[in-house]
């Protein structure tokens, strides 16, 4: 366990970066200060010591995902592209929702021995479109259902996507949100009353803004209508998600998104799945997905058979902390915003600023943003300072 991390530019909770040392005491940040000693240090070299990267939508990385391969080894790779919390997400029908979340809870202890792993996160079964899914994948809204899903869960089931136009929406947001289960508006065509509902219900989060999201028709010749994105842009109490990969959203978007909900009423999201994180190269991806390009992160994981459709992003954490500096030309500490503080805060995690008590989870960058190390409590994950 390190103790100290010396030599580092450091942030601070209000943006400034020090030059400064970092000290770690049971797993939690102690003191930030110059000259601090310690029996176990981490040299920084200069590079930039941050708050860890937490990735509130992602299906998978590589060749893993809840589907293939095991959680442990899904959650080292997030640690070798920056994430420091993870909340992997599910898109199938129930009774694999239910298989799945049982059998990786089983598997790491009831997620003990993956500290990285925040919980599940549901995009499915309760939407009215399916976007890349199936229809299998969606179900009615039923109680039982609902309960059905919770207890496979164990208590880890942090996020729930749902539409808010399906039948029974709005009361199961307002029980979800009751036991602490983040309700995210997705996949829909809800009108401005029914959004607005699922809102008062509870609802905090917005599913990969404009992706999924009908641009409404003009009632008259001329006249610009409001519609759902206009409504979540200026909603305060809702967080928007944003793939942010300038690919799924255009940068202009991504822009407007940000001066309308400021830098903390945004997260950007990898909404990663098999292929993401891979050099360059064209790949055999598992789950029937076939043989697919990988180029630049931010084209996404192309289909070779189906014409290179995009089938999916190829964003890895680090990649959304870039491109909030270099694609989206945001400060460092805003990038930190949108990738740590914004979703620690959602979630209720004690993370995501550098302040004293906080979690020890951060992450090194040299000056060029390339991860030198991954820690979580203290403990280092991944480590390439030589």
């Amino acid at each position: 366990m390190i103790d100290v991390i010396t030599n580092g530019r450091v942030l601070l909770p209000g943006g400034e970066i020090v030059s400064a040392d970092v000290r770690i005491q049971k797993g939690v940040l102690a003191e930030v200060a110059p000259g601090l000693k310690g029996k176990h240090i981490l040299d920084a070299q200069g590079g930039y010591v941050l708050p860890g990267l937490i990735d509130l939508h992602c299906h998978g990385m590589g060749f893993f995902s809840l589907e293939k391969g095991s959680l442990s080894e899904w959650a080292a790779l997030e640690a070798q592209h920056g994430a420091t919390r993870f909340f992997p997400t599910l898109f199938g029908p129930p009774e694999s929702l239910i298989g799945l979340m049982t059998q990786h809870l089983r598997e790491t202890d009831q997620l003990r021995a993956t500290p990285q792993m925040g919980g599940f996160r549901l995009e499915s079964p309760y939407l009215a479109q399916t976007g890349a899914g199936r229809g299998e994948d969606l179900a009615r809204i039923t109680p039982e259902l609902t309960d059905l899903l919770l207890t496979a869960g164990g208590g880890h089931l942090r996020i729930w996507d749902l539409s808010p136009e399906l039948p029974g929406a709005v009361d199961t947001i307002r029980k979800l949100s009751g036991q602490g289960v983040v309700c995210s508006l997705a996949h829909t065509q809800a009108t401005l009353e029914q959004a607005r509902a699922a809102v008062d219900a509870g609802a905090r989060l917005v599913t990969h803004l404009f992706d999924t999201f009908a641009v409404p028709e003009m009632t008259d010749p001329g006249v610009y209508p409001a519609g759902l994105v206009d409504y979540l842009l200026v909603e305060d109490r809702v967080t928007c998600e944003i793939i942010a990969d300038g690919t799924h959203v255009h940068p202009l978007l991504v822009e407007k998104a940000l001066r309308c909900k400021g830098p903390e009423g945004v997260v950007f999201v990898t909404d990663s799945n098999y292929g993401a994180g891979l050099p360059p190269g064209d790949y055999k991806l598992p789950a029937g997905w076939g043989e697919a390009r990988i180029g630049d992160r931010n084209n996404g994981v192309r289909l070779i058979a189906r014409g290179m459709v995009l089938a999916g992003s190829a964003l890895t954490p680090l990649n959304c902390f870039q491109n909030a500096v270099r694609l989206f030309g945001k400060s460092l500490a805003v990038a930190s915003r949108l990738c740590s503080a914004n979703p620690a805060r959602l979630m209720g995690l004690n993370a995501g600023t550098l302040a004293v008590g906080r979690d020890a989870d951060l992450v090194i960058l040299d000056a060029d943003l390339n991860l030198k190390a991954t820690m979580v409590a203290g403990k280092c994950l991944w480590n390439d300072i030589k």
